[in-house]
This record gives structure tokens, sequence and C-alpha cells, in this order.
């Protein structure tokens, strides 16, 4: 079924144009577009229509089913009643990960621990960790000791 009835409601500012729309749709007319003004008065016009478009079949309640072109997920992320639902739906926060870095597989072996002498020497090309103090510690020693 396609619109069967076109329509105009004009109104001369933006409050009557609400109660006017009020009254077309109470009697079956829908708004079509965006309202616009016109004339010298500065009046608002709101296009309506009376039917239903193409684009779906008949006229009544459209649910997510009315929806051609969106996926069963997409439906069910739409009636979904709360966040958490929606999650569900799209199949997000399902896995058992404890979020615990350790219970990751295949991960990047961690730098080991280094020591005030391989700091000292700064020749180790090998990656290391080296605590806040002694890197401290050792900008303390070369400022008070600079080299010769």
């Amino acid at each position: 079924m396609a619109y069967t009835q076109y329509g105009a409601v004009v109104a001369d500012n933006a409050e009557d144009l609400v109660a006017k729309l009020a009254e077309s749709m109470a009697d079956g007319w829908q708004p079509y577009g965006s309202p616009v003004s016109i004339t010298e008065g500065f009046q608002v016009l709101q296009a309506v229509v009376k039917g239903s478009s193409n684009v779906g079949g008949a006229p009544g309640d459209i649910t997510s089913d009315s929806i051609t072109d969106a996926s069963d997920v997409g439906k069910a992320v739409l009636v979904s009643v709360d966040a958490a639902a929606a999650r569900t739906a799209i199949g997000s926060g399902t896995s058992d990960f404890s979020g615990s870095y350790n219970d990751l597989s295949d991960t990047p072996a961690m730098p080991t621990e280094g020591d005030a002498a391989l700091l000292e020497a700064g020749t180790d090309l090998v990656a290391h960790i080296w605590s806040a103090k002694q890197i401290h510690d050792e900008i303390s020693r070369q400022i008070a000791a600079p080299p010769a």
C-alpha cells in the first residue's frame, strides 16, 4: 500500500503547528519530511500523508521484523530491554576470560629484572625491568661522580 493522500498543515508559529499537527495525527495523518517556513509572514508548513510508504508493506505498528534488511542480531539488539541483553545479543562479554594477564596464552616474555651493575655499565643489549629506585640511585651516582 502506498501513501493515499497528501496534504499540508500551515500555522503562524511553531506552537500552533504542534497543536494543528496533533489534530491531524488524531485524524490519521502523519508528518512527512521536515517543516519549512514559507511566505513573507513566515508561516510554518508541514507536509502530511495518509497511508503507508511502499517500503515495507501494510500500515500498522512497525516492529523489528518489519525491517527487511536487518540481520537477526541487529533485530535482537533493537528489542533488547537493557544493556546486558544487548551485549548478549551481539555475543559481547560471553567469554570465560578471567581478565588476568597470567591466564592468557602466547604472551610475550616479560623482561627480567636488572641489577645495579648492569645499569651502571650501561652496555647490556637485553631488555630488563628497572625499579624507580635503581634508576634514581644510578642517576644520583652519575651526578655525584661525573666521568673524568
